[in-house]
């Protein structure tokens, strides 16, 4: 099976590294958009073990889950 060429993908190979990029940086994306209080935590977790599936889906975990309740 060969390679499609860049010149051939359906969607322009810019929009195409935009949506990558968004994708790796979701977890971010959320815990900022949620305003964790642990967002700086996740967001090196996420750029340092983003990159091993693993550190990704911890990140994208952690980010979703329950706000403390601040007192």
């Amino acid at each position: 099976m060969d390679a499609i060429p860049i010149e051939d993908l359906p969607i322009h190979p810019l929009l195409l590294l935009a949506i990558v990029v968004a994708l790796y940086f979701l977890p971010l994306i959320i815990a900022a958009w949620r305003n964790m209080p642990n967002a700086v935590a996740i967001s090196v977790l996420n750029v340092v073990a983003g990159w091993t599936f693993v550190g990704w889906v911890v990140a994208l975990v952690w980010s979703c889950l329950d706000r403390p309740e601040r007192s």
